[in-house]
């Protein structure tokens, strides 16, 4: 990764994902504060972030467009058009739009902006928070691709897709992180109802997970691999995952799945 030179960086919508990803550049030293301004229609939200993080904190949305060459879109799908609409004329060329709304392609994007902007595609997910979101990007740009790969490298890593993934990688990583705090609630459920402190039994679901994630990312076996070297044939794990197996876990969770990307392909609808 490397400095993201000397281009200005303007976040609409002061949420989770957006101030994990800006906090990730900041704190690997990408960019500096005084390249980012940041606005959200909550106007607290923006000062409280500006104030922790020493970066600018735009009056207005338009005010932020005058300032930024990178604007990347983090609020909510549906205020995308009602958003556009107001603001499309502010848009220059050499405008790069860089947009982690789920289900919005980069072709409407750059229609609603009046076809002036650059438009990159990405969708991280909430381990940016710790510096370990998986993110995919896309787009025509080169340059502009380039760059979204280095932003996002602030915050975990990064691969680039063609744009016709992006319904099936927002269900898989996108949603990904909700899908292991489940489990890992399941687990911890588990371990309360049969007795355990509510602590101890978050502790053990947690950890076990942080384990399992980081033998299985440091590994040159595949995950089916590693479960199997953890099964032992008439042990306890062969006995749990057989109950998995019967009542038909894996159809299920890949029922989960599609109705994730069925649900990308509907917001782009909105």
């Amino acid at each position: 990764m490397k400095r993201l030179g000397k281009w200005k960086i303007g976040l609409i919508g002061v949420g989770n994902m957006g101030t994990s990803i800006l906090e990730g550049v900041l704190r690997k030293g990408i960019a500096s504060p005084s390249q980012i301004w940041v606005y959200d229609k909550i106007v607290a939200k923006a000062r409280g972030f500006a104030r922790k993080t020493r970066v600018h904190c735009a009056a207005s949305a338009v005010e932020l467009l005058d300032k930024s060459d990178v604007v990347m879109l983090a609020q909510k799908p549906q205020d995308f058009a009602p958003f556009a609409a107001e603001h499309k004329y502010f848009f220059r060329p050499g405008h790069c739009v860089i947009s982690i709304l789920a289900g919005l392609t980069t072709e409407r994007i750059r229609e609603a902006f009046g076809g002036k902007a650059e438009v990159v595609r990405a969708m991280p997910n909430l381990g940016a928070k710790v510096g370990e979101s998986m993110t995919a990007v896309c787009g025509k740009n080169k340059k502009w691709i380039a760059f979204a790969e280095n932003l996002f490298s602030g915050c975990g890593a990064v691969v680039r897709l063609p744009e016709k993934s992006f319904d099936l990688v927002t269900a898989v990583s996108g949603s990904g992180p909700a899908y292991f705090f489940h489990l890992m609630e399941l687990m911890a459920d588990f371990g309360v109802m049969q007795g355990l402190p509510a602590n101890v039994a978050a502790t053990l679901a947690v950890q076990t997970g942080l384990g399992a994630a980081l033998l299985a990312k440091g590994s040159e076996h595949s995950c089916a691999e590693l479960r199997e070297k953890v099964t032992s044939k008439k042990g306890t794990t062969d006995a749990a995952l057989k109950v998995l197996k019967q009542k038909k876990f894996g159809r299920i969770f890949h029922r989960a799945l599609a109705a994730a990307m069925v649900r990308s392909r509907q917001l782009r609808k909105k």
